[in-house]
């Protein structure tokens, strides 16, 4: 199973299941939780991950 590419949402909020305002690669400001990435798992199922920082 693949991960896609990292990406980020041009929007500010990631909320949306389309890519129309998907950017490829990170954050370029690297904010917190503003970077992702998507999989879907043998059963089919979209699975998208959050870079969450190293909490305090």
């Amino acid at each position: 199973m693949a991960t896609g590419g990292i990406f980020h949402d041009t929007s500010g909020v990631f909320h949306r299941s389309t890519d129309e305002k998907r950017v490829g690669g990170p954050d370029p400001q690297r904010r917190d939780y503003h970077s992702y990435a998507e999989f879907s798992d043998p059963d089919g199922n979209g699975w998208v991950l959050q870079e969450v920082p190293i909490r305090a």
